[in-house]
């Protein structure tokens, strides 16, 4: 008799739960509960909501479960579902959120990964947050699920609803955007004057939500 895999993977945790395992749930739980709040947190800009919003994802899931396809990543398919309860939060509070990449082909410069620019940047959180102050929300959930996710451009496909080429192109454009913002922050710094437009403050990387209960 084969022992149970120790270290199942999150796609083996979710085929389990579908088959009805609530340990298998549970673990899952604990593996996106902090990711889902992270990712929610920095559209919402506020803890709370962002909170009641990863709640309200992960009760989803575990709802839909029977509807999960086993073929496909539980990452894309948790992600999307955040992110569908992220604009129906925004529908319902009548919040706008701009789309447009707002750049012109003279921002556009060669390969800039933000996880490298963060790695040579003084603290990681402040490419962050100069990307969610120079990005508008569809490039900044695309270079968070790229580089804090480690989601393929495929699944990041599947979560933004676009296609892999709009995907690409939004990528490419985004990682230009943030390296000309970081270069202005820079220049700014320099002179001591503010670098990146203030942002309503929150704590996301440093405060886990609540226990999920269903």
């Amino acid at each position: 008799m084969t022992a149970p895999d120790p270290n199942p993977t999150d796609d083996e945790l979710a085929r389990q739960a579908r088959a009805g395992s609530l340990v298998a749930f549970d673990e899952l739980v604990a593996r996106f509960e902090v990711r889902l709040f992270r990712f929610l947190v920095q559209g919402t800009r506020n803890e709370t909501d962002a909170a009641e919003l990863t709640q309200d994802t992960l009760v989803t899931a575990y709802q839909k479960l029977a509807g999960y396809d086993p073929a496909r990543s539980f990452a894309t398919w948790v992600f999307t579902i955040a992110r569908r309860k992220q604009i129906d939060f925004f529908r319902h509070h009548g919040v706008r959120r701009d789309h447009a990449l707002g750049i012109t082909a003279d921002d556009l410069v060669d390969e800039a990964d933000p996880g490298r620019l963060a790695e040579q940047a003084e603290e990681r959180d402040r490419v962050w947050d100069c990307a969610r102050a120079s990005l508008a929300e569809l490039p900044f959930q695309a270079l968070w699920l790229k580089y804090n996710e480690d989601l393929s451009v495929e699944q990041i496909a599947a979560v933004l609803g676009r296609t892999t080429i709009h995907v690409k192109v939004i990528l490419f454009r985004a990682r230009a955007t943030l390296a000309t913002a970081l270069a202005r922050w820079e220049r700014a710094a320099d002179s001591g004057r503010p670098a990146v437009p203030a942002a309503p403050p929150i704590t996301a990387r440093r405060m886990a939500p609540p226990a999920l209960t269903l």
